[in-house]
């Protein structure tokens, strides 16, 4: 499970998007994010490969009121007990060796829809290959085919992959609703959802005791270099984060379009952001021991 800008359970009548209809929308698409403020410790890494690695948490830390760039600091989560349950209720975490279970599993993008995932890093790669910009749905499902055989999957995986198309088109439309991808651009990656969480899990791990500041130090650096896998810039990242989030959760959280575009445009748009500070990675930093 995942935890954005607010917490539901039974009890809560919301209903998930509900609160989307088209003028909410319209609004957060229209406003003016040149200024957005977003909150940094101005003691933290700047620049650098940790601040980049640090600002790819940026997102989903932000809304909280957490320092993007601090390997400590919780905002909201500073509350007492909100740690401890967001852990062990939200994301079921209860002690050390798995919450590193699920840090090595965000790094490596398993931890949400991989099936999708991959499925979008195949198209992505055969676009390349190919040289053309939008494949079709027979054009993909070709390539998805190939990729498992080639890999030698397990029986069923071609189809796994397949049945994945769908929802990534459903995503991609309604990143071009919220005007954050073009009528004929696609999405790289979807991986970007978990990359996105992974910082955060793991200030919340060393709040709770679990390590020092050095593991968010260090899981930075490897989120860093992960995303160079399938990203190719900031702006690929955020709409990476957007519909990986949406295929991963279609129900529920990846119903909340406007948290969406408030979650990624003050990251794009803002002269606060580290993004535009930052220059996207281009060369790992670790080495592979």
């Amino acid at each position: 499970m995942a935890l954005f800008n607010r917490r539901r359970d039974d009890a809560d009548p919301l209903v998930w998007g509900s609160r989307d209809n088209p003028e909410r929308i319209a609004a957060a698409v229209n406003r003016d994010y040149t200024t957005a403020d977003i909150p940094v410790d101005p003691q933290g890494t700047l620049y650098g490969p940790v601040a980049q690695g640090l600002s790819l948490s940026g997102p989903m830390a932000s809304p909280q009121n957490v320092k993007w760039n601090s390997l400590t600091d919780l905002g909201n989560f500073a509350a007492a007990g909100e740690v401890e349950q967001t852990l062990t209720q939200v994301w079921g975490i209860e002690d050390e060796e798995y919450w590193f279970t699920v840090l090595n599993r965000l790094v490596a993008g398993q931890y949400g829809d991989s099936i999708a995932y991959h499925a979008a890093d195949i198209r992505t790669a055969a676009k390349r290959r190919r040289d053309i910009h939008t494949p079709d749905d027979n054009t993909w499902a070709h390539e998805l085919t190939a990729e498992s055989d080639r890999l030698e999957a397990p029986d069923g995986y071609a189809d796994a992959l397949i049945e994945a198309i769908g929802p990534i088109r459903m995503a991609e439309q309604q990143l071009r609703a919220a005007r954050l991808l073009a009528a004929d651009e696609e999405v790289e990656a979807l991986s970007g959802y978990d990359l996105v969480r992974v910082c955060n899990v793991a200030r919340w791990g060393v709040a709770f005791g679990w390590g020092g500041p050095h593991v968010v130090r260090n899981v930075a650096l490897a989120a860093r270099d992960s995303v160079l896998a399938n990203h190719s810039s900031w702006r690929s990242y955020a709409l990476s984060v957007t519909a990986g989030r949406m295929v991963t959760y279609p129900d529920t959280y990846g119903r909340e379009v406007v948290d969406a575009i408030e979650w990624v445009r003050p990251y794009l748009d803002s002269r606060n952001s580290p993004w535009n500070h930052l220059p996207f990675p281009t060369e790992p930093v670790l080495g592979n021991d």
